[in-house]
C-alpha cells in the first residue's frame, strides 16, 4: 500500500514539477545537503522507537501515532527549509550524493511504515496518506531545486518500489 502510494507521489512530482522550475538562484550545493542531513538525523532517531514498538508487539495507535507526527514533522521542516533556495545548478558530484541520501530516508520510512501497517489488524492508512503528502511535498521542492534528482532516486531504490516508480516513469516519459 506505502508502495503503490509512493509510486503515485514520484508519478505526480515527475508530472507537475516541469511547470514549476523557477529562474536558478545561486546557492551553495551544502545548504540542500545539510536540510537532507538534519533530516535524516530526526529520522534516525524516530524511526527506531517505530521499529521497536512493532518488533516487540507493543505497536498500537495511541503509541506510533505520536512516532509518526514526528516523522511527518520533520519532513514539513525540511521542506519549508528548502523553500526559497530556488532553482539550484548542484554539481554532479553532490547531486548523487543528495539522491542516494534520499533514497535512504525513503527506504527508512517505507520500512517502518510497512512494519506498523502490518503489525496491527487495521493498519494506519491516515498515518501513512499523512505521511505520503508531506514526502511528496518535500519531493517537489527538491526536484524543483535538484532537476532530476527523482530519477536518480528510482535507480537508488530497490525491489517493488523502485520497479514500479521506475516504470511509471519510463510510461510518462513515452507519453
Amino acid at each position: 500500500m506505502f508502495i503503490s502510494r509512493i509510486a503515485f507521489v514520484a508519478l505526480t512530482v515527475f508530472t507537475f514539477t516541469s511547470a514549476l522550475v523557477t529562474p536558478a538562484t545561486k546557492r551553495d550545493d551544502v545548504d540542500v545537503l545539510n536540510i537532507l542531513t538534519t533530516l535524516k538525523g530526526s529520522t534516525d532517531s524516530i524511526l527506531p522507537q517505530i521499529d521497536s514498538l512493532v518488533a516487540n508487539k507493543q505497536a498500537s495507535s495511541s503509541n506510533l501515532t505520536p512516532l509518526f507526527d514526528q516523522v511527518q514533522t520533520a519532513l514539513k521542516t525540511a521542506t519549508s527549509s528548502l523553500q526559497g533556495l530556488g532553482a539550484n545548478k548542484v554539481k554532479r558530484q553532490t547531486s548523487d550524493e543528495l539522491s542516494a541520501l534520499l533514497a535512504e530516508i525513503i527506504k527508512d520510512i517505507n520500512t517502518s511504515a510497512t512494519g506498523a501497517n502490518s503489525s496491527t489488524l487495521f493498519g494506519f492508512p491516515g498515518i501513512v496518506s499523512a505521511i505520503t503528502l508531506a514526502l511528496e511535498t518535500l519531493l517537489i521542492e527538491l526536484n524543483v531545486i535538484v532537476p532530476g534528482i527523482l530519477a536518480s532516486v528510482v535507480l537508488l531504490l530497490d525491489g517493488v518500489l523502485g520497479v514500479v516508480v521506475g516504470l511509471l516513469l519510463t510510461l510518462l516519459a513515452i507519453l
